[in-house]
């Protein structure tokens, strides 16, 4: 199954080149949350609500492809209710945060306001 957001909003301490980390949510995300993540819209609600990612799924952010190499325990239900969810591109990052999804290639993607994020499920 494929689920479709679209990135909507980037907060303006939301991306660093130093931190291989970015934090999504969808359009109910706080003001004070709105600084520091990503915004995406997805394309169906009802979609989302079915969504679950798993390891050895994938996600593909404006057609570069990335295998989820581990998933934390709070991601699917996060992702189903408030679009939220933490990427991190690093095999040398934190690996106990219940809300990120965990890529082991370690190059972070562009985003921008239009990039489309696709979640690729089994």
């Amino acid at each position: 199954m494929e689920i479709k957001s679209t990135v909507t909003a980037i907060g303006p301490k939301a991306l660093s080149d130093e931190d291989p980390m970015v934090i999504l949510f969808d359009e109910s995300a706080s003001e004070a949350l709105r600084q520091v993540a990503i915004i995406q819209q997805f394309g169906d609600p009802a979609h989302q609500e079915k969504l679950h990612v798993q390891s050895g799924d994938q996600l593909s952010i404006d057609g570069q492809h990335f295998k989820i190499h581990e998933v934390g325990s709070l991601v699917n239900e996060n992702l189903r209710t408030i679009g939220h969810v933490t990427l991190i591109f690093s095999d040398k990052g934190p690996s106990d945060l219940q809300n990120a999804l965990y890529f082991a290639e370690g190059t972070k993607p562009e985003f921008h306001v239009g990039t489309q994020i696709i979640y690729t499920t089994k």
